[in-house]
């Protein structure tokens, strides 16, 4: 960055909590700022929806969705708001029996949290929800009590990574209900551990040459220490899958996760490094062998 903040410029600041900048920039949209920023510059004289919609150039639907959003990230406090209530602590287990679609429309009525996870569900999803979709949805609020903020995470990730379907959003929401994954710091933190697997397992894929498949929970975290931790390149996982089939006729991923191990233990970056260093060795062994041999002949009666 080759420009700096004018000193001139700080005569007149207001404050704006640091997790705004440091959790919410990327979750966040646009609209969601500009309303926190308006009422933050205007906190003594608590400005009305329809002020902040006319200052920020937006609708009172807008204002009342970034309203839903600050409140349920924490950053906002509604006066007189009735406390959830949230479910017991217990393992979560996908069931069949959820809302139907009358009882969806009533909690939709009900609770504005509810309407702004379904209309924004629809808008990073790209289409209009099904009924199981958004019975799935308010299932995991008002059942499982998994904040808006956590399961639009979810939401948004799924989009970005080809993953837009309820399946994959209702299992992952459980899994972090089970593991208590309940705030955005660890929701985020999760979300990046997943990114990191994903694109580890589709390094090792495509060094295995395997087909385009799910990989099993061992794959998974083989792959995600192999790349992520060790550092393995695409051109190191293909050699070990060539000394494996070379020296077993087919692959086998016990012994090539010994082979990588090894190699990981000897230092052993690029290709090129194998094969002189075991040149090396060898001949030292050859080398120890042949003075050993002379010294016999040396020493020979004959």
């Amino acid at each position: 960055m080759d420009c700096y903040i004018n000193p001139a410029a700080l005569t007149t600041v207001f404050t704006v909590p640091a997790d705004v900048a440091d959790k919410h920039l990327k979750l966040a949209r646009g609209e969601h700022i500009k309303v926190l920023l308006y009422i933050m510059r205007n906190m003594g004289k608590n400005p009305a929806d329809e002020e902040i919609a006319a200052a920020c150039d937006i609708t009172a639907y807008e204002v009342e969705e970034a309203l839903i959003y600050w409140r349920e990230s924490g950053i906002l406090l509604a006066v007189n708001e009735e406390k959830r209530v949230m479910p017991s602590k217990k393992a979560a287990v996908i069931k069949n029996e959820k809302p139907t679609r009358n009882d969806v429309a009533r909690r939709g009525a009900e609770d504005g949290r509810i309407k702004y996870l379904l209309q924004e569900t629809q808008l990073r999803l790209g289409r209009n929800l099904k009924t199981n979709e958004t019975s799935t949805l308010v299932w995991l609020y008002d059942d499982q009590g998994l904040d808006v903020s956590l399961i639009l995470l979810i939401v948004q990730y799924a989009a970005a990574h080809n993953k837009a379907n309820m399946r994959f959003i209702q299992s992952t929401a459980v899994d972090w209900v089970n593991r208590g994954i309940d705030s955005l710091t660890l929701a985020d933190e999760e979300l990046r551990n997943m990114a990191l697997r994903e694109e580890a397992w589709s390094v090792v894929q495509k060094a295995f040459g395997f087909e385009r498949r799910k990989p099993s929970p061992k794959e998974e975290k083989l792959s995600f220490m192999w790349v992520n931790e060790w550092k393995m390149s695409d051109r190191m996982l293909t050699a070990a899958y060539n000394a494996c089939v070379d020296e077993k006729s087919k692959f086998y991923m016990p012994y090539v996760a010994k082979i990588i191990e090894s190699w990981h233990e000897k230092g052993y970056k690029t290709p090129e490094d194998i094969k002189p260093k075991e040149k090396t060795e060898k001949q030292s062994d050859f080398a120890a062998y042949d003075i050993d041999l002379f010294e016999k002949m040396l020493n020979s009666k004959d």
